[in-house]
């Protein structure tokens, strides 16, 4: 019972950053595409290094480039994770059709996926090999049933509970491992 509270009040918070994410990239969006502008109508009038340009202008379409699936929630909880690779020298790729996942609440599908994303992130970071930090998100249609993979290395050992979730390698046990636990509920629903 104190389990399921917790993944609740979780899943709550979720809600919130959903929100509050939904802002900030709308925001962001904006911000980008008037720099963008400025940046060239600057680069053209002033005597400017034109490599000097070319590297803003690839920074700003770092922050502008946001993933389009057809799904917002998907949409914005990719794009956050890409720039969170990025930033960490890992690669997330997305392949599949958002159409079979209509049926899902926007909040339960940027739950879902950022728990599992950011499982994923936090094995990648952790290898050093750069050729192995990428991340694949394939969804599909099987069947009249929709399959979710989350692809990525892995360096070391996974142990399993009793209910067959993996045990988390945090420290401190009694406060990590329920983004798993929000994760199987999340499908059960």
């Amino acid at each position: 019972e104190t389990e399921l509270i917790i993944i609740k009040e979780l899943h709550t918070r979720e809600k919130e950053k959903y929100e509050i994410a939904k802002k900030n990239r709308d925001i962001l969006n904006l911000k980008c595409h008037d720099l963008k502008h400025q940046i060239r109508e600057f680069g053209s009038k002033e005597n400017v290094d034109k490599n000097a340009i070319k590297e803003l202008e690839n920074i700003i379409k770092i922050y502008d480039s946001n993933i389009k699936t057809g799904n917002e929630a998907l949409d914005l909880i990719l794009t956050e994770k890409s720039l969170i690779c990025t930033k960490n020298h890992s690669l997330l790729k997305f392949y599949g059709d958002c159409e079979c996942l209509s049926f899902m609440e926007k909040v339960d599908l940027y739950s879902l996926f950022g728990n599992a994303i950011d499982n994923a992130i936090e094995a990648v970071v952790k290898i050093n090999d750069k050729d192995k930090r990428s991340i694949n998100v394939i969804i599909r249609n099987v069947n009249s049933f929709v399959t979710i993979t989350i692809e990525n290395y892995y360096q070391g050992e996974i142990y399993l509970n009793n209910d067959g979730l993996p045990i988390t390698t945090k420290d401190n046990k009694d406060y990590h491992g329920f983004g798993m636990k929000s994760i199987k509920l999340l499908v059960n629903k």
